[in-house]
């Protein structure tokens, strides 16, 4: 059990160490995307919300090891559901926008809406996991102890 979470630990680690750079690549290709054509943004959006949703599993994963009650696993799991439809409504918003003006803006909506609820969801799920494992660590803590 300890060597596969030394192993997300150390993936983990090698996503962070690479996202500088590939940020700023990601910037520039966003930059030219909006200056040249507009269509390309509907795949860059979907790899950051890929990318969302591969982060969020990976912190699944890691926190439920750590977990010692089985009620946190569950807010582990509201947690990550949270996580994927974040990752799916943006990439929906920017497909919709590019495309179907009106219905992108029914969407962008929604995506606002969920967008300005998020700390809110986020200190209740936090609320949870403290109130059924007051011992759990954060995601950066276990990356800080494990690495």
């Amino acid at each position: 059990m300890e060597g596969h979470i030394q192993r997300e630990v150390q993936s983990i680690k090698r996503i962070r160490r690479f996202g500088g750079p590939i940020l700023v690549i990601y910037i520039i290709v966003l930059i030219v995307a909006l200056l040249f054509e507009k269509m390309l943004m509907i795949p860059l959006m979907w790899t950051v919300a890929v990318f969302l949703i591969l982060m969020g599993h990976k912190e699944y994963r890691l926190l439920s090891h750590v977990s010692t009650h089985l009620k946190s696993v569950q807010w582990l799991k509201v947690k990550y559901a949270d996580t994927w439809i974040s990752g799916l409504l943006m990439g929906t918003f920017m497909t919709t926008l590019l495309t179907t003006e009106s219905l992108g803006f029914g969407i962008g909506l929604l995506f606002g809406i969920w967008g300005l609820t998020e700390n809110y969801r986020k200190r209740f799920i936090e609320r949870q996991l403290k109130r059924h494992d007051p011992q759990l660590p954060t995601y950066d803590e276990v990356i800080e102890r494990m690495g």
